[in-house]
């Protein structure tokens, strides 16, 4: 009776919010090797719930869900145990780089849960998170796969089903095609004005909205939009800002960006149907998407006719599936004539780039080839590591063997364990010629673009080729070598490239990848006269020349709009 007393207070305490009380309480009942699972569980919840947890306090969080798993693996509590221990390492590892290690033995845990929770949608959603952090690509493909083959509603796992696809060539842009065709069939319909009732001038200036979640400080969709709308005809357009986005005390949207829009929305804290009926009562007659599948739970808004022409545009380069995205800008190096068919948008072809970018408030100055210090070749890539597939670390790797004294430097936007890619190039034995760098060490933009005159020759990933960070080589000087694609996302190198009019850069297939990067690295004269040819000729071309994009811009909206 005492016992269940106590437990029942303990539950009391926890429904209150008293969460180191209800810790105490717990431990004053018993040891945790006699405490039963369910008890294990909740005093983990209570460490990493309370707001700022320490490391010891994490950690101990961490040993109380492992020890709740391996009570009762087969029971309910097993289940929450093992998400939260997943969740726990996500959730913290950028405060606490040392949780990564951890992530190996939820890598463990998950996969002797797998044999009982496969078919539980939650575990399967944490294995996701789990398997994207540790780069282990197959299986994160096949726990999405399982989710979709039993017919998930979770509209995050159906989006992130075609966005992974863009990682692998396992994908042919027929597949994509179909699948937004089934997508279409979960976005949600909100309630909406039919635009014929809404109140347009046509003495006026055509309103314009773009829509998006990651307008924040920082951003590289920031610097790819502030000076097009900057240079946007404010006589014949007004432009509206619709932020959605939920940024951290660091990477608020600044003033220099948002000055550039003739309105400005804040709009993060409310629902689809809510922003539905802002940007209609803003009567905007061109609403323009900047973010699509990358935002599973604001896509939506555009499965709706909000506006009388909507268009999706620069952050996801692919087919949404939606009836009422009307078009997707493109360019004519990255959509065939007899490719169109399969984008369920009609293709807008710019005649140069699909998007210029506004470079850099910098002063740029010239630096030498680093091998002219070194004595030997850097390659670098500041890619996501997503993106380095198992054809790029087999395709690097015998670069860097033909190379020899070679070296690579590595970065990503986003957190990873770095031993674990480590280990794919140690496969290769050419884990000694890495160097991985930590992003925290480089929030600066000036330390990150001063990282490129580390390196002789960007190598480009694929089939999710780079393209911020392509733009960022070329305005620094350093030539990338980049692969043709097969759609959209995968040829955004090779249409950058032939705009930086750097043809010779661009390779057919993964053989002449490796040529044309060894034939560079052995003719260094050569190498150095591109260097600097870059330097000197790519703020004249079509990368950075955003006044003439806007024109032709201007010109596809003002046509598009006419025609509706």
């Amino acid at each position: 009776m005492d016992s269940k007393f106590k437990i029942e207070e303990i539950r009391k305490l926890f429904s209150k919010n008293k969460f180191q009380e209800t810790i105490n309480k717990i431990n004053e009942l018993c040891k945790r090797e006699v405490r039963p699972a369910d008890l294990s569980c909740l005093s983990g919840v209570c460490k990493i719930i309370k707001s700022d947890p320490t490391i010891d306090e994490i950690l101990s969080a961490l040993s109380d869900f492992e020890d709740a798993y391996y009570k009762e693996k087969n029971s309910n509590v097993g289940l929450e145990s093992v998400c939260n221990y997943i969740s726990t390492c996500i959730l913290h590892s950028n405060k606490y780089p040392k949780l990564f290690e951890y992530l190996l033995k939820a890598k463990q845990i998950y996969d002797d849960a797998e044999k009982k929770f496969s078919y539980n949608e939650k575990f399967c959603i944490a294995g996701l998170k789990l398997h994207k952090l540790i780069l282990d690509y197959d299986k994160f493909r096949e726990i999405n796969l399982n989710l979709i083959k039993r017919n998930t509603k979770h509209l995050t796992s159906l989006c992130r089903w075609a966005f992974i696809n863009n990682y692998s060539y396992k994908w042919s842009q027929k597949d994509y095609f179909n699948f937004a065709n089934d997508l279409k069939k979960s976005l949600p319909f909100y309630n909406v004005k039919t635009v014929d009732n809404l109140s347009f001038n046509a003495e006026k200036k055509i309103k314009v909205g773009f829509v998006s979640c990651n307008f924040n400080f920082g951003h590289s969709i920031t610097y790819f939009m502030k000076d097009i709308i900057k240079n946007m005809d404010k006589e014949k357009f007004e432009t509206h800002a619709f932020d959605l986005g939920r940024y951290g005390r660091d990477n608020q949207p600044i003033s220099e960006f948002k000055d550039k829009f003739d309105f400005w929305n804040e709009l993060n804290d409310r629902n689809n149907q809510e922003v539905i009926n802002i940007i209609q009562k803003n009567n905007i007659e061109i609403l323009i998407d900047v973010m699509s599948l990358t935002h599973p739970e604001r896509i939506g808004i555009f499965n709706n006719r909000v506006s009388p022409l909507q268009i999706s545009w620069l952050a996801y380069c692919n087919t949404v599936g939606s009836d009422n995205i009307d078009y997707l800008i493109a360019d004519t190096n990255l959509i065939r004539e007899n490719e169109e068919k399969y984008y369920t948008e009609k293709i807008i072809k710019l005649s140069n780039i699909w998007s210029t970018h506004s470079g850099f408030d910098l002063t740029r100055n010239y630096q030498e080839s680093p091998l002219l210090k070194n004595k030997y070749i850097t390659f670098g890539s500041f890619n996501n590591f997503m993106k380095i597939s198992d054809e790029v670390i087999d395709t690097w790797s015998k670069i860097l063997k033909k190379i020899s004294n070679s070296k690579l430097i590595l970065k990503s936007s986003e957190k990873y364990n770095y031993e674990i890619l480590m280990r794919k190039f140690e496969k290769y034995g050419v884990d000694h010629m890495i160097q991985i760098l930590d992003k925290k060490n480089f929030d600066k933009i000036e330390d990150h673009l001063n990282l490129y005159n580390q390196i002789d020759i960007a190598l480009d990933t694929f089939p999710y080729t780079g393209v911020t960070t392509t733009f960022e080589a070329l305005w620094m000087g350093v030539p990338v070598v980049s692969l043709k694609g097969h759609n959209f996302k995968s040829r955004c190198g090779e249409s950058i490239l032939k705009n930086a009019n750097l043809d010779h850069l661009i390779c057919s297939n993964k053989n002449e990848y490796i040529q044309k990067t060894c034939d560079l690295t052995n003719d260094k004269i050569r190498l150095i006269e591109i260097r600097k040819d870059i330097f000197n000729n790519i703020l004249d071309t079509d990368l950075f020349n955003n006044k003439k994009y806007v024109f032709e811009f201007e010109k596809i909206l003002l046509e598009k709009y006419k025609n509706i």
